[in-house]
């Protein structure tokens, strides 16, 4: 197994940013220690502070298959959930153009939720995970969560219709139950709506005005040696010919919940967007009020649990965006907000702190552990000065 650091190039000290220097190093022996557990494969973090990069490095093994290829600080990663927060960004940019309104029942733009039990769910309810729709697998023992693909054939490939076969799993409004499935909704509306694939809308209105010149849906072959793959899902498709009725049934659906590849470089881009209330560069892909709206905790006194994954508590979220709320785990200012990625990848903005952290930290064997996701983020946000 590789544990070389490979330290990227960066125009200031943390000193020079605001951070203590101290907890870069703390932070490497972390992720060393994770490497000799077993934990994780590999870890990398890209960290700026009041517009000055300061730390861009990479420690451990590239691929599994072959451990002594390092993780780069410009390797490209599957970013999983965190293609929500462009997906958020994407409806808004349509509302902007009044396209859309944030309060539409889905109904108005899906004519499958024109039924007695999904004719009140509505665009905000998918953005916030209120739905009461498909929790994704994992979330709760729940049996069921694949048998809408059965039913594809029933109704002619229509996987919406085929989806909506299965029961909520609980009334609208009742609980924040994080569903991948809500967002690929999101897509079919945006790729209903514009006439464009979902996947061609998001690379051609934020990926490419923003230069993000390393973020795909599908990685061009030339780029994949560069392909951080700690686990069979992670190679790319065309790399591997096994597939079952199940992945071809996801072929059907936009990959508005997941999907994207990209560089911690590329998260810092979009992450200086929103911090730039959606301007980089002279570019503008959203205005203010609507980054000030996707990240507002919109949850906030309606007394909505979250219950997934064993948890029992009160929930917060922004549209699309994670939104942090007080948690004496948490290092993180009230009002931080980005996401987390399957696999592991997180990226945040501390706006309180004038701060951007991103960090990809594949797991060994693809095996989840809750342990790196919280403790990096804690040893990070402690060498704020």
């Amino acid at each position: 197994m590789n544990k070389q650091i490979t330290i990227g190039k960066v125009p200031y000290t943390p000193e020079e940013a605001g951070y203590e220097s101290l907890y870069i190093e703390r932070l490497n022996d972390f992720i060393m220690r994770m490497i000799d557990d077993k934990i994780v494969q590999a870890g990398s973090y890209h960290l700026m502070r009041h517009g000055k990069l300061f730390a861009n490095n990479a420690i451990g093994s590239l691929d599994y298959r072959n451990p002594e290829k390092p993780l780069l600080p410009d390797s490209i990663k599957n970013i999983a959930s965190i293609t929500k927060d462009f997906t958020a960004v994407a409806i808004f940019q349509l509302a902007e153009k009044g396209y859309i309104n944030i309060g539409d029942p889905v109904a108005m733009h899906l004519k499958e939720f024109d039924t007695n039990i999904h004719r009140k769910i509505t665009v905000y309810n998918l953005l916030t995970h209120t739905s009461g729709l498909l929790p994704d697998g994992g979330a709760f023992e729940t049996p069921y969560n694949n048998e809408w693909v059965n039913h594809l054939e029933q109704f002619e490939g229509n996987w919406i219709k085929a989806m909506l076969t299965q029961p909520p799993h609980c009334p609208i409004n009742a609980q924040w139950v994080y569903s991948s499935m809500g967002f690929c909704m999101l897509g079919e509306i945006i790729k209903r709506i514009t006439g464009s694939s979902f996947e061609d809308f998001i690379m051609e209105n934020i990926v490419a005005p923003l230069k993000m010149n390393d973020t795909y849906y599908d990685l061009p072959k030339e780029k994949h040696d560069r392909l951080c793959v700690c686990c069979e899902w992670n190679i790319p498709d065309d790399e591997n010919e096994e597939k079952d009725k199940y992945d071809e049934a996801w072929e059907k659906i936009p990959r508005a919940g997941w999907g994207l590849v990209s560089t911690l470089g590329d998260l810092n881009i979009f992450n200086q967007m929103m911090h730039n209330y959606g301007k980089y560069n002279g570019v503008r892909i959203i205005g203010r009020k609507s980054v000030e709206n996707l990240v507002l905790p919109h949850l906030n006194g309606q007394n909505i649990r979250n219950y997934c994954w064993g948890a029992d508590e009160l929930h917060d979220c922004g549209l699309g965006f994670e939104v942090m709320n007080n948690k004496p785990f948490n290092q993180m200012s009230v009002g931080t907000y980005g996401h987390e990625g399957a696999g592991v990848s997180w990226s945040y903005v501390d706006p309180k702190e004038d701060f951007i952290a991103s960090m990809f930290l594949p797991y060994h064997k693809g095996e989840f552990n809750i342990i790196p996701i919280h403790r990096t983020k804690y040893i990070i946000w402690s060498g704020l000065v």
